[in-house]
């Protein structure tokens, strides 16, 4: 039987060495946990500044990602304003610097294609800022300037490896450049913007928030392969309007008023336009859309700091800071809503219509024209001031021969508290607070019924002693002729996303009504008659039925020197589908006094505004005006045809005859000058007030 191995004694640490053990172990705990305590409280205390400074070793990198501004079309959806992708070059120093086998390829690529660099400027860059990651090389550079040096960077061989590997250091930055196709096409209507996409003047301006969306965000961190791992916050586009303005209509308006211009430029005074300004305004009366708004003189928006067209370039050096910008700020208003101005005879219905309304005027009503009326020491006289005046005349007569004296008769009749009234029912003195900016206040500029006079009535009646804008008289004009419904104007109809979505609806919106059915038809079969056979039938559009008003108002000073010239119509006149009004402020002539200036300009638009917009002819054409151009010269059919060829003989440059509208004169009314305070006191205004009392000159 075999023997059992005897078993090996256990080894044991001896008490000492396990002493020892356990004060080392403790040491060694209270070590780890005196670390952690201590990484507690660094991440307590100092845990963000640690953290940015590992991130920034770690490479970390974060870009704005740029929204795009939204784009402003017409009613058609033709786009009047847009933002395009635009790219900056920007040079990272601190990557090239990091391995010099970078510099040089990465430099080659860059002057080989971007040719305005050169190889001493971007060695400068990496000596001059060694450690800098943003240097803008090149501004606002189209995607295709860009792709030849994107095409090096990403090119790759059969295998699927880079090219050109070395070629670093080097990015595009994406940003927006507002962008107007059609250069001057309704300039003032649209406005335009400037760096940090701020809306200036037009809807650029007042839809300033609805156009400009949300910046996104890319960050994230170089990884040691120097691959960017990144996160993206994608960025918030801009909204669309959708205007009211018809590009079509807009740019036949502008072509005719440049035609105008012209055609009167260096006309009576040297070295100016065809006006002082000119301002044509066409909407639906329906609805208070805004169609077009043009003006003299306007401006390019792909570059509205240039003043090279109105001013020469000894001029322009001569400026200072404030003249500049005061220049400049004249050329970017928009007239239509800027400029105040006595309107003359085109407020004449207005004055109808109040009587009408109030039953102080019948349709039965006469009134006999003597030529003129002595109010407060001054003969305010009438156009017929010189033939003994127009004799007995209707309403309508009235209207058709632009009697001042019937007119002052009428406001007897109606008195001051009714006057006062309608204009304020019509808006007169009210902002119509269409979505455009700038649109002046006239509360100031018109009468009250404390302040008002038997003088300032009567000239008030005939449309002078009292200022209007554009957009306001031409609102309340729609409301005479659509059945007596005041809309406010509108030049933005909906509101929409990206993707053509509609966010908001702007529907039209009737604030009041302001005269009945009833006047309203009387007063355009008036202005029917007034086209027709009275002073506003240079107007006419060969076998459309139209209405209108002429207005020849003098300006101050009161000597028979300086006019604006207006005409309002609209057509056809059973139902009115557009509405159009322009003045001709201080036409370059030496006979300036005939709202034929502006009559022909409406005529020339409404030829071929009128078929355009599907409005079919309702009267008989008879040949009427065939062959008249923008002067209103009758160049007869042969001038037709030899104007093509070049042919001169047969194109006579005489006026037209058949017009009614004929000047007046002023020479026996005083200016504000030569009148004394006592007689402006007397009659309730002051002594400048009472110097623009005299007629208009129809």
């Amino acid at each position: 039987m075999a023997k059992r191995r005897p078993k090996k004694p256990m080894l044991k640490f001896p008490k000492r060495m396990q002493k020892k053990m356990i004060v080392m172990f403790t040491v060694v705990a209270a070590l780890m946990i005196g670390l952690i305590g201590r990484l507690m409280y660094i991440e307590y205390t100092s845990g963000e500044k640690y953290e940015k400074i590992v991130l920034a070793q770690q490479g970390y990198d974060s870009q704005t990602i740029p929204y795009q501004r939204g784009d402003i079309v017409d009613a058609k959806g033709t786009v009047l304003a847009t933002s395009i992708a635009v790219y900056n070059v920007i040079l990272d120093c601190s990557v090239l610097n990091d391995d010099e086998k970078y510099v040089e390829p990465t430099i080659n690529a860059l002057v080989s294609c971007f040719p305005d660099l050169t190889s001493e400027q971007l060695y400068s860059y990496l000596k001059d800022s060694p450690d800098s990651r943003y240097i803008v090389l090149a501004k606002r550079l189209s995607y295709d300037t860009i792709q030849p040096f994107v095409n090096l960077q990403e090119e790759r061989d059969e295998k699927g490896k880079l090219v050109n590997p070395y070629i670093k250091g080097v990015w595009f930055e994406k940003e927006y450049q507002r962008q107007y196709p059609y250069g001057k096409l309704a300039s003032s209507v649209i406005g335009f913007t400037t760096s940090g996409n701020l809306g200036i003047n037009g809807l650029e301006n007042y839809y300033d928030d609805t156009l400009n969306g949300i910046n996104g965000r890319q960050y994230g961190y170089l990884n040691s392969d120097s691959n960017f791992e990144k996160t993206i916050k994608p960025a918030v586009n801009g909204n669309t309007l959708v205007t009211t303005i018809d590009a079509t209509i807009q740019s036949v308006v502008e072509k005719k008023i440049q035609e105008f211009n012209e055609a009167y430029t260096d006309g009576y005074r040297e070295g100016e336009g065809g006006a002082t300004r000119i301002g044509v305004l066409i909407m639906k009366p329906d609805n208070g859309d805004v169609l077009a708004m043009a003006q003299y003189p306007n401006y390019d928006l792909s570059n509205p700091w240039d003043l090279s067209e109105y001013y020469t370039q000894e001029e322009i050096d001569a400026m200072d800071d404030d003249a500049r910008l005061e220049a400049l700020n004249q050329l970017w208003q928009n007239i239509c809503l800027t400029y105040t101005y006595e309107p003359g005879s085109t407020a004449k219905p207005f004055t109808v219509a109040a009587g009408l309304e109030t039953g102080t005027l019948s349709t039965n009503d006469t009134f006999f024209c003597d030529g003129a009326e002595q109010l407060s020491g001054f003969t305010v006289k009438c156009v017929a001031y010189r033939k003994g005046g127009h004799g007995m005349q209707t309403l309508e007569q009235t209207l058709m021969n632009s009697c001042n004296d019937a007119l002052m008769q009428m406001s007897y009749r109606i008195g001051a508290e009714n006057f006062t009234e309608y204009q304020q029912i019509f808006g007169f003195g009210q902002k119509t607070n269409i979505d455009l900016p700038g649109e002046s206040r006239t509360d100031s500029l018109i009468y009250t019924l404390d302040t008002t006079s038997q003088l300032s009535l009567a000239t008030n009646a005939f449309g002078q002693n009292f200022n209007t804008t554009m957009i306001q008289l031409g609102t309340a004009f729609c409301s005479l002729v659509n059945g007596g419904k005041l809309y406010q104007p509108r030049v933005v109809s909906k509101i929409t996303d990206q993707n053509g979505n509609t966010i908001q609806d702007i529907s039209p919106t009737l604030l009041r009504e302001t005269v009945s059915k009833t006047t309203s038809d009387t007063l355009k079969q008036y202005m029917y008659s007034t086209v027709t056979s009275g002073t506003g039938n240079t107007a006419k559009v060969d076998g459309y039925s139209m209405g209108g008003k002429t207005g020849t108002a003098q300006k101050v000073p009161r000597d028979g020197v300086n006019y604006l010239v207006s005409f309002i119509g609209f057509a056809p006149v059973d139902d009115p589908q557009l509405m159009i009004y322009c003045f001709v402020d201080e036409p370059n002539s030496p006979d300036q006094p005939h709202s034929t200036f502006a009559q022909n300009i409406v005529r020339e638009i409404l030829e071929e505004v009128l078929p355009y917009m599907n409005i079919y002819p309702d009267e008989e054409t008879t040949g009427l005006h065939f062959g008249w151009d923008i002067t209103g010269t009758d160049t007869g059919a042969a001038a037709v045809t030899d104007r093509v060829t070049g042919n001169m003989e047969n194109i006579s440059e005489e006026e037209p005859e058949g017009t009614d509208d004929v000047p007046d004169t002023m020479e026996d009314i005083p200016g504000a000058e030569e009148n004394n305070e006592e007689n402006a006191e007397n009659d309730g205004v002051n002594a400048e007030e009472a110097g623009t009392t005299s007629d208009n000159s129809e």
